[in-house]
């Protein structure tokens, strides 16, 4: 993470593209105006900047492309309160102010030598399109990977369309990408919820690190099953991007725990190992 003497300095950044993903969800890509800070800032897979609009406030959003593109970066941002509808009327030119990144990401660097399970539920594959792009530039570092994807609708799937364009070129790399929905009797692709489609991955589960995001009411499903499936429970890691608030740990909006055992979110994750969600009350 990078540091400066003061934790609320902020970045200026500009808007380069604009991209509509599915209703009420768009992708910014943004660049640094500082060509020292755009050499030398840095993040991992999983973590988090606060986005700042000026006058409105600031919002907590995890990074979705891959690090490995210096100077610049993504973010996926869903409309859902006075912050996020400015920032989604935002156009190429625009400046923002940027803060972090903040948290803690995925370890990938324990990754390496091992397959990928990726499992996403509703917009659970923005922070988890990080983890896919850098082990996609990072191919030669790991074994087998499978991306499932999984949503209501097709037409609420996130990076629908850039999955699929990967389609054929990710099977020549070993690299299985799952598309899933549960509600849509006019999609042409697999159906059934995430969980059901880990059978079908290429990942050997003795050798496989398991990344995991969505709606606190798929994880206890999708758990169980990639236990049964023999998948080593200190390999699954989830990423929660909840009631965050200020990022640094300040505000104690995201604590989580008991009085005697606290997690904050924004520093202790985002991203957690399966046996901290289980043992901290209230993290999901």
């Amino acid at each position: 993470m990078n540091t400066t003497e003061n934790i609320y300095s902020l970045y200026k950044c500009r808007v380069l593209r604009v991209y509509d993903l599915i209703e009420d969800v768009k992708l910014l890509l943004f660049r640094f105006e500082n060509p020292d800070i755009a050499e030398s800032w840095t993040c991992k897979p999983g973590q988090f900047v606060q986005l700042s609009m000026p006058a409105l406030g600031e919002v907590p959003i995890s990074i979705c492309s891959s690090p490995m593109r210096r100077g610049f970066f993504e973010l996926c941002i869903k409309k859902t309160g006075r912050v996020t509808d400015k920032i989604h009327e935002l156009k190429p030119g625009d400046f923002v102010g940027v803060r972090g990144p903040y948290g803690n990401g995925f370890p990938v660097d324990e990754f390496e030598g091992s397959d990928l399970l990726l499992i996403a539920a509703g917009i659970g594959m923005a922070p988890l399109r990080s983890v896919f792009m850098y082990a996609v530039d990072n191919r030669w570092k790991f074994g087998n990977i499978t991306v499932i994807n999984s949503a209501k609708f097709g037409n609420t799937l996130l990076f629908r369309k850039e999955l699929e364009a990967m389609r054929d070129v990710a099977e020549a790399e070993n690299i299985r990408i799952i598309q899933t929905v549960t509600r849509d009797p006019d999609w042409p692709g697999r159906v059934g919820r995430a969980q059901e489609h880990i059978k079908h991955a290429n990942t050997d589960p003795e050798k496989t690190y398991v990344c995991v995001c969505g709606p606190p009411q798929v994880y206890e499903d999708v758990f169980n099953t990639l236990i049964k499936n023999n998948y080593d429970p200190r390999k699954i890691y989830v990423t929660l991007e909840r009631r965050m608030k200020c990022g640094v740990g300040k505000c104690g909006h995201c604590i989580a725990g008991t009085s005697t055992f606290l997690k904050y979110i924004c520093i202790d994750g985002p991203v957690f190992g399966y046996y901290d969600i289980i043992s901290t009350p209230g993290l999901i």
